[in-house]
């Protein structure tokens, strides 16, 4: 049967369907950026942009800028950028702009529309100045209809449903940032970063191998994976061999020492903070507390750690410590998760 014209008319007039919003959580770190979104996506990209160095360069790359894992692969023709360092966005106008350029790279494979109504929480270090936090929303809100920074720790915290009466601990490539968990957003006395993390590391295996063999070519990448592969603390039965140019020479050397030593070092800190934040805390909920102490980020994957940091709470009390799940994409996850469970009218008051 034909549709009159009324039915016509009224099909043209119709009102295309409203769309759903749509939430991102984006952990934006010194290493890795991860990005988790309300439609199951997960983008995990190295924090790293690069300029040709050159004419010769940019016309064998065939790019003025190429950015993460692809910077990284043609690092010896690019002069490399790092936007964020010790976990915050550098304070200039190119690293502003090379953070906006990798961030827009990150998202090409959402598909993202101009009409998209996005809202997204951005994981940051637990001690992330003012001005920092207005740097990395002021360069994230052109992709986005709302954008809020939130400590990184207590976004691992909410993405593991761990409210209450708790301790995380993010080992990152920059900092090591401690929050106190208690069922509200983390407060400035609730929170601690240690200005160094897994890149401490790296030069602390660079300085102890150099200290030995003052001939030895080492690149941070290099080490970067030797610590990846072997990274642990307090005993190993691995000897941790690794083929390393020392002049004119390829040796094969045992590195466990050196990685022992470098990974062990930021210890001693992370015991300290954690022992503050327990003095500091509601002595009736201090017990709870004490057993409830996590870690996560990419420093969580060193071998012991959790039982080598439990150790040395013996000396001021004791304490309970375990490792979260998913160091990668955890500060994501629960960035989404707080983004979609965040009231619409605070959204508004933020937009």
């Amino acid at each position: 049967m034909a549709k009159s014209k009324e039915d016509k008319n009224n099909n043209e007039t119709k009102s295309p369907a409203k769309k759903e919003n749509e939430y991102i959580g984006i952990d934006f770190g010194t290493s890795k950026v991860a990005i988790c979104t309300s439609d199951g996506k997960k983008i995990l990209e190295q924090s790293i942009v690069g300029y040709p160095k050159d004419v010769i360069a940019r016309n064998l790359l065939k790019a003025d800028v190429l950015y993460g894992t692809k910077a990284l692969k043609h690092r010896n023709s690019l002069n490399i950028k790092r936007p964020v360092e010790d976990g915050v966005l550098v304070n200039s106008k190119e690293s502003i702009e090379a953070a906006r350029g990798l961030l827009e790279h990150c998202l090409k494979s959402i598909k993202l529309q101009d009409d998209d109504i996005i809202y997204t929480i951005v994981g940051v270090p637990a001690e992330a100045s003012i001005l920092n936090k207005k740097m990395l929303t002021g360069m994230a809100k052109e992709f986005f209809t709302g954008v809020m920074v939130v400590s990184e720790p207590f976004c691992v915290a909410y993405g593991v449903e761990e409210l209450e009466h708790a301790i995380f601990v993010d080992i990152g490539a920059g900092t090591i940032d401690l929050c106190r968990v208690h069922g509200t957003l983390p407060q400035p006395e609730d929170q601690i970063s240690i200005p160094r993390g897994g890149d401490f590391i790296d030069y602390e295996i660079i300085k102890l191998i150099t200290e030995q063999y003052t001939d030895a070519s080492i690149t941070k990448e290099l080490v970067k994976k030797w610590k990846e592969s072997f990274g642990f603390v307090g005993t190993s039965s691995n000897d941790c061999v690794v083929e390393i140019q020392v002049g004119a020479s390829t040796l094969q050397l045992p590195i466990a020492e050196e990685i022992k030593q470098a990974c062990e070092s930021l210890v001693p800190e992370i015991v300290v903070g954690i022992s503050k934040l327990i003095s500091t805390y509601d002595p009736e909920f201090r017990d709870e507390l004490r057993k409830n102490i996590r870690i996560c980020g990419g420093g969580s994957r060193i071998a012991n750690i959790d039982t080598f940091i439990e150790e040395a709470l013996e000396q001021i009390g004791g304490g309970k410590v375990s490792i979260v799940n998913d160091p990668i994409y955890g500060g994501a996850n629960g960035a989404l998760k707080l983004a979609e469970n965040m009231p619409i009218e605070f959204w508004d008051q933020i937009r």
